[in-house]
């Protein structure tokens, strides 16, 4: 007989060991041993509890030798082998570490594509973050850029209409001092009221001095005003300064 594989325990009983080994069995196969009578020659030999039936007498605890191992347990010698639950032989053992040493492989290699797929999308966003960022202070440069711009131009051109008004009000200021002051007095006079111009001759006071005034004036400084009360001027109108 073979000696028992790795995890079997085997125990003999010789001829002079008569009588039953001791040892009660569950049914099923392979059966468990359920019992162990005091004294007995399996209780001398330790048979363990809760083990189960590998083989007795080198035949396997399956269906179709059932009559055969059965009978040999009523002779002597007698060999019982036992196996813990769960026991699976060596070869077994290997295949399924085998199994699970491929399938570990396997997981292992889909964590590292997983791994390098989440690198790949990272950088690129980095590099995606970066592109946007410089395309932001890109624009941001030029929308600076543009409102400085628009700043000068606007301030360039307030100065320019300040020099022309400037130089439109140095030559209103040209006309005699007698002629303003009296203009002045008359444009300032209420509505309806009745005021006599003093010391301006008999021709009276130029229209042009009546327009001086900014509110008032058809034509201020090169710009065409609206008209006095309201509305822009006919097209075609031409007024003087």
């Amino acid at each position: 007989m073979a000696p028992p594989e790795d995890g079997i325990k085997r125990f003999e009983f010789t001829t002079s060991e008569s009588g039953p080994i001791g040892v009660r069995f569950s049914g099923g196969f392979p059966p468990l041993i359920i019992g162990v009578t005091p004294d007995s020659s399996a209780a001398k030999k330790k048979v363990p509890l809760n083990f189960e039936v590998h083989a007795i007498n080198g035949h396997a605890l399956v269906t179709q030798n059932l009559g055969l191992v059965m009978s040999s347990l009523k002779s002597r010698p007698v060999t019982l082998d036992v196996r813990p639950i769960g026991w699976k032989p060596k070869e077994k053992v290997l295949e399924i570490e085998r199994k699970r040493a491929l399938d570990d492989a396997e997981h292992n290699a889909r964590v590292e594509m997983e791994l390098q797929r989440r690198d790949v999308v990272d950088k690129q966003k980095s590099e995606q973050d970066e592109i946007d960022a410089i395309a932001k202070a890109e624009r941001d440069a030029i929308a600076k850029a543009d409102k400085a711009e628009r700043v000068k131009n606007a301030r360039a051109s307030l100065a320019a209409a300040r020099a022309v008004e400037n130089e439109f009000t140095i030559k209103l200021n040209l006309d005699p001092e007698p002629l303003r002051r009296e203009a002045e007095s008359l444009m300032d006079a209420n509505y309806g009221s009745s005021v006599k111009p003093e010391n301006i001759g008999r021709r009276g006071l130029p229209l042009r001095l009546m327009t001086r005034r900014k509110e008032v004036a058809w034509l201020w400084a090169g710009v065409l005003q609206e008209l006095i009360g309201g509305g822009a001027p006919d097209a075609g109108s031409s007024f003087g300064d």
